[in-house]
């Protein structure tokens, strides 16, 4: 990893986290400043993605496989801030192929970044972890079949089981942010069937991290959420180990 100037300032007297989202993404920003701890500051960085067919699944696919946005330049425009951490607000490019593939490229950016690059895969893995590592899981997404496949895949690979999944058929990256909490909720109460251990979200740009605790409360199953597994994760790398109080039992009691 390369080196980098870390500094604090008035603000962020404990850390100062990067967060680089989708240009499209309206959610990630909002939630993770909602649960960001007193003396911690965020520091968003935009990136532009191709866009991701929805009307035709065979491109949509090949989209998911090849998606090449500029990260690489988000991150760039972020570091001179000098943060601590990177916290990564984009889903679906760390899901695809297996667990050594995800490490890799979580390893290729924290190289890059010179400082902790939070992956959503790698966080979610922790996070199910911190669990207990419930084996039987049931996955919420956003997506449509191509993306659901991809992420079954990668959950099989790193030995679970999908026991449910349900994605909500966003047609578009705006739309993802403009589902409701009751079709939210409605997405879950598909999820809940015989045998599921916990409920896994993915797609950063799904409202769900403040329904985190309703939905445990309602099905009695813990929920590791992409954007609260993140900057959990996140927090927890740079030794802040300080609750997420109403982001659901991950961010609060681990």
């Amino acid at each position: 990893m390369n080196s980098r100037t870390l500094s604090s300032d008035a603000l962020a007297t404990r850390a100062k986290i990067a967060v680089i989202v989708p240009a499209t993404n309206t959610i990630v920003q909002p939630e993770m400043e909602a649960m960001r701890p007193a003396g911690v500051t965020n520091h968003v960085s935009r990136m532009l993605l191709p866009v991701r067919p929805y009307d035709d699944m065979q491109a949509y696919r090949q989209a998911l496989e090849t998606e090449k946005g500029n990260l690489e330049e988000a991150l760039n425009l972020v570091l001179p801030c000098e943060p601590h951490a990177v916290a990564h607000g984009h889903s679906i490019h760390s899901f695809r192929g297996d667990r050594a593939r995800a490490l890799a490229e979580q390893q290729r950016l924290e190289d890059l970044a010179g400082i902790p690059f939070i992956t959503p895969s790698m966080a979610v893995l922790e996070g199910l972890k911190a669990m207990g590592d419930p084996k039987r899981i049931a996955v919420l997404t956003p997506y449509w079949p191509p993306a659901d496949a991809l992420i079954q895949e990668f959950f099989v690979s790193c030995g679970y089981s999908v026991v449910a999944q349900h994605g909500l058929k966003a047609k578009g990256p705006i739309s993802v942010a403009q589902f409701t909490p009751d079709e939210i909720m409605q997405g879950f109460k598909a999820l809940d069937v015989a045998g599921v251990e916990a409920f896994v979200h993915v797609g950063t740009n799904l409202p769900v991290s403040a329904l985190t605790p309703q939905i445990e409360a309602e099905f009695g199953k813990p929920l590791i959420g992409v954007n609260v597994a993140t900057y959990w994760l996140a927090l927890r790398r740079l030794g802040i180990q300080d609750p997420l109080a109403g982001f659901g039992l991950l961010g609060e009691q681990h």
